[in-house]
């Protein structure tokens, strides 16, 4: 292998892995202490008497203990609580999941609340409308909470009307504020903060990165994602110089939350929400609300707005289903969607005949390796071309080593009158990684391979094949057999030329093994077994060379 190909598949590698290592977000590995749900607002970062007034929210909690009112559709078994008229509990039936998370390391409520928040501070610190007791009325599908408060010592009734439909995964909640009072109720900076909830399933191990959770929004038409370490998010000003909240304001057509699997999305109807704003305390959880006006409420008027909601798999039909508009929170590459729907679809159609995806993965991986093999003997022949060249590039590079261009005239002209071309050994790997990519996204984010075994330690492809933990370190087997197929691999099919390119040789395999390590175990037991495949091929091909060397 000469040594710019080398140089190419290092940066390649580079490319790939960069981003999972560099901006690797940082998870939480073990509980936090629950954040205190209380109405005290924080210390102003500003001068006192320079800030707005917070909103004062005094409750009335309903008489009686917590109620439980359950609701059942074709797609969901949904779990209300009068205790802040939120979803404690949502099992999604087509793959048992509960999609509420009670035990986890954020500290989070881990109920889906569809909470209403009258400012900032409100919003970080919880109010009491998400610890009190709500009354409630339900009639078929349909239940509505509601809770009598005093907003700014006014009085005012708020309601919240939870209807689900029969069909589908999607349903509405439609907010009323009722001013039973004699003057006109003001919210601050005319606006209130509507949020899905905190924390959204399935109950994951979330300290791995692939199992992050993420703030998702439509801005101004575009697509956005943000987690706690960046994303699209601008810092904003809040008591803790920026680290506490983050906001964006523009045109909001939808804001949710991402986990691995699954979303919870709220579409404003009528009119769109006019900014976003995210929780981002590392010891929090993932709220995520959308600002949306509110004009002051007459004595005796009210304000109602409505809200279409998405919770289900990242899945683009039942996206369109609920609302064209939410299709791109799929978050798949459109140019790798084709690939990897037809990926998926191998690897379970592969599965009804073996019954294990991990074999499936196996079979799927040697007919890919027949298919991308002409390719690769492509590859291998432009190599040995290469390599054959090699003492004659190294004279000129000696000849012209004071006139560059013209070595590098000479060089061309070499590589024209062998018809080598210095890249044919790496181009057809580069044909190949649209494949590769789209194989990581099947794996990633396809729910049909979340949890599906293999064999001895390998207990879910969708995860790193960790056999045990030493002082937080994960041992992780695949990793290092991948390795090693890559570098035997190397042996067999390089010719060892010494110097720098010797070094690039034991270098690659490190670098996998550096980008490697934390991946989905399945797509390292992809690439593994294209190694090992590869070697069989060449042990192959050497021990033919033989016999007709010594015919």
């Amino acid at each position: 292998m000469d040594k710019k190909s080398l140089i190419a598949i290092i940066l390649i590698g580079l490319l790939w892995g960069g981003y999972f290592i560099i901006f690797k977000p940082e998870q939480p590995k073990k509980k936090a202490e629950a954040i205190k749900t209380e109405t005290k607002k924080q210390e102003p970062a500003e001068k006192a008497g320079t800030a707005p007034a917070p909103v004062s929210i005094v409750t009335y909690n309903a008489g009686g203990a917590e109620k439980q009112v359950t609701v059942q559709t074709k797609k969901l078994d949904v779990t209300l609580s009068t205790r802040g008229a939120a979803v404690s509990a949502c099992r999604y039936k087509e793959r048992n999941v509960d999609l509420t998370v009670r035990n986890n390391p954020f500290g989070a409520r881990g109920t889906l609340d569809f909470a209403l928040h009258f400012d900032d501070d409100e919003f970080l610190n919880s109010g009491g409308l998400e610890q009190a007791l709500w009354n409630y009325r339900g009639e078929g599908n349909t239940v509505t909470f509601s809770s009598d408060v005093r907003i700014n010592n006014s009085p005012v009734r708020i309601e919240k009307t939870y209807t689900f439909p029969e069909d589908g995964l999607g349903f509405t909640i439609e907010y009323r504020i009722i001013n039973r009072g004699g003057s006109a109720v003001v919210f601050k900076n005319g606006e209130i903060i509507v949020s899905p909830g905190d924390l959204l399933g399935p109950e994951l191990d979330y300290s791995n990165t692939y199992n992050r959770l993420m703030s998702i929004y439509s801005l101004n038409g575009s697509f956005k994602k943000a987690d706690k370490k960046g994303g699209g998010f601008l810092g904003c000003g809040s008591s803790s110089g920026g680290e506490t909240l983050k906001k964006e304001s523009g045109k909001i057509d939808w804001a949710g939350i991402m986990s691995r699997y699954f979303l919870v999305i709220m579409i404003p109807e009528g009119s769109a929400g006019k900014g976003v704003v995210f929780d981002n305390r590392k010891q929090a959880g993932f709220r995520t609300g959308m600002y949306v006006e509110a004009a002051p409420i007459a004595p005796g008027k009210e304000f109602r707005k409505t809200f279409k909601v998405y919770l289900g798999e990242k899945d683009k039909k039942a996206l369109a289903a609920t609302d064209k508009s939410i299709i791109d929170a799929a978050d798949i590459n459109k140019l790798i969607e084709p690939i990897r729907k037809f990926v998926i679809w191998c690897l379970l159609s592969i599965n009804k005949l073996v019954g294990n995806l991990g074999w499936a993965l196996v079979i799927f991986s040697l007919l890919s390796k027949a298919v991308f093999m002409p390719l690769t003997i492509k590859s291998t022949e432009s190599m040995k071309k290469m390599q054959q060249l090699t003492p004659k590039l190294n004279e000129l590079k000696v000849k012209y080593k004071d006139k560059p261009d013209q070595m590098q005239k000479e060089m061309m002209k070499l590589y024209r009158e062998n018809k080598v071309n210095p890249m044919g050994g790496c181009f057809p790997l580069l044909l190949q990684m649209p494949f590769f990519f789209a194989l990581y996204s099947a794996l990633i984010d396809s729910i049909d391979l979340w949890r599906a075994p293999f064999i001895l330690w390998m207990k879910d492809l969708s995860m790193p094949d960790t056999v045990l933990t030493i002082s937080g370190f994960d041992l992780n087997i695949l990793p290092i057999i991948m390795t090693a197929s890559t570098f035997l691999q190397q042996k067999l099919t390089t010719v060892d030329t010494g110097g720098q390119q010797k070094v690039m040789m034991m270098m690659m395999p490190l670098v996998f093994i550096f980008i490697f390590w934390s991946m989905p175990s399945g797509l390292v037991l992809y690439w593994a077994l294209q190694n090992i495949f590869q070697i069989a091929h060449q042990l192959f091909i050497n021990y033919r060379s033989k016999g007709k060397e010594a015919a």
